[in-house]
């Protein structure tokens, strides 16, 4: 008898996911930027009405949400091929838990402050130094070593 393997989109969350179904605040942004993929740092972009752009600072205005609405670059999807485009609305949490993807190099611990690229609005663990600068908003709330998506909790400043 032949064994069948179902083992597409059994991830437990890309990052940009929504992790629950608790209380947050959402918005909808217009990005003034470069594209950015889904879990990324986003900055308020004043010079537009609703604006915002890539990267973040000491205080993340917002992280960029998954939406399901848009095509994947890759089947079956790797959950990090997809992305919002300069002009585009922009699905963004303001509070609450969303997944990230860690990258750099350094693993984080549940509690710690997030690092975030002010260029790139990715999210590490790694010195703060360049571009690199702890968010004072974003908290990891699982402990996770890099690649992993993890949980974290941003919180309006």
């Amino acid at each position: 008898m032949t064994i069948q393997s179902f083992d597409l989109y059994t991830a437990n969350g890309y990052a940009g996911d929504l992790v629950d179904s608790g209380p947050r605040v959402i918005q909808t942004g217009v990005l003034t930027s470069a594209s950015v993929g889904f879990g990324k740092a986003l900055s308020r972009d004043t010079s537009v009405d609703r604006g915002c752009a890539v990267g973040g600072g000491t205080t993340v205005y917002a992280i960029s949400q998954r939406e399901y609405n848009h095509e994947a670059g890759t089947r079956p999807s790797t959950g990090d091929d997809t992305y919002y485009y300069e002009t585009e609305s922009v699905s963004m949490i303001r509070q609450g838990y969303l997944y990230i993807k860690l990258e750099g190099s350094t693993a984080i611990s549940a509690g710690d402050s997030v690092h975030v690229d002010t260029v790139t609005g990715v999210f590490s663990k790694d010195s703060v130094a360049g571009n690199v600068v702890a968010a004072t908003n974003v908290t990891a709330e699982e402990a996770g070593i890099v690649g992993d998506v993890i949980k974290v909790r941003l919180d309006i400043a």
